[in-house]
């Protein structure tokens, strides 16, 4: 049988994600925190398993009891969310079995925020989700995610957001895929159908680079991302505030 798509990257990512834990534990990333008036800082950012390698860079450390909570997930894993067994690696990945990172150090460089596409994290921040960032944080997902599905990995976790400017964006018709970009000039190597690519992924990609312009203007015009229901060229998509994403989380029946 073919293994999953990307599949075949894990390890190297696995082992990206490891870096960025070492490079944090070791002080050599941005601390938390808004960058002075003047001051320049940086956006940490990345898709998939690049998105929670930006959210653990700008420090939010596991909370305890990871492992058990992976015996649990394991045991019953559902094939309509793999991340599950790429959080599960961590404690291995770390050598630390609640995957516990150290303290933060402070850096000269600040954050001024997070965008994940697709990230996760639903046994990584199972109660706190993104409550210790004080930074805003761009979380996106779509509707037709197999990997990483909204429910449980974008709007579980980001509903513990307590930045202001925060947004979650789930998109209608998107999969995990529709944020990579393909050249058309390129020759596929094999055919996805469209639970996996997405619907129109063009057309989301257009509408995420809208959303994420206008978030990342935000950081000098606070007011421009305000939550909505966006309709863009056919594809439709909700931004959401912290308090919109917690009355949705309500709305749904318990796990």
């Amino acid at each position: 049988d073919a293994p999953p798509p990307g599949a075949e990257t894990l390890p190297q990512r696995l082992a990206d994600l490891q870096a960025v834990l070492e490079a944090q534990r070791e002080g050599q990333l941005p601390s938390l925190g808004p960058a002075p008036a003047g001051e320049q800082g940086v956006v940490l950012g990345g898709h998939s398993l690049g998105g929670l390698a930006a959210l653990m860079g700008a420090g939010l450390v596991p909370e305890r009891g990871l492992g058990r909570r992976c015996e649990l997930a394991l045991a019953s894993l559902p094939l309509t969310n793999l991340s599950r067994l790429l959080q599960c690696q961590l404690p291995r990945i770390t050598g630390d079995g609640d995957a516990s990172a150290g303290p933060l150090r402070p850096q000269a460089t600040p954050l001024l925020g997070v965008v994940a596409f697709n990230g996760f994290g639903s046994l990584l921040w199972p109660h706190r989700g993104l409550q210790d960032l004080n930074v805003p944080v761009l979380l996106v997902g779509g509707s037709l995610d197999l990997v990483t599905p909204p429910v449980q990995e974008q709007l579980a976790v980001f509903a513990g957001a307590t930045h202001s400017r925060s947004r979650l964006v789930l998109v209608e018709g998107a999969s995990h895929f529709s944020p990579v970009r393909i050249d058309n000039r390129g020759e596929a190597l094999f055919r996805l159908g469209e639970e996996l690519v997405g619907i129109e992924p063009l057309k989301v990609q257009a509408l995420l680079l809208n959303v994420t312009s206008e978030f990342l203007q935000g950081f000098e015009h606070p007011l421009l991302l305000t939550p909505q229901r966006r309709d863009q060229d056919g594809v439709r998509a909700y931004v959401l505030d912290r308090n919109q994403a917690r009355r949705w989380q309500g709305l749904l029946p318990p796990e």
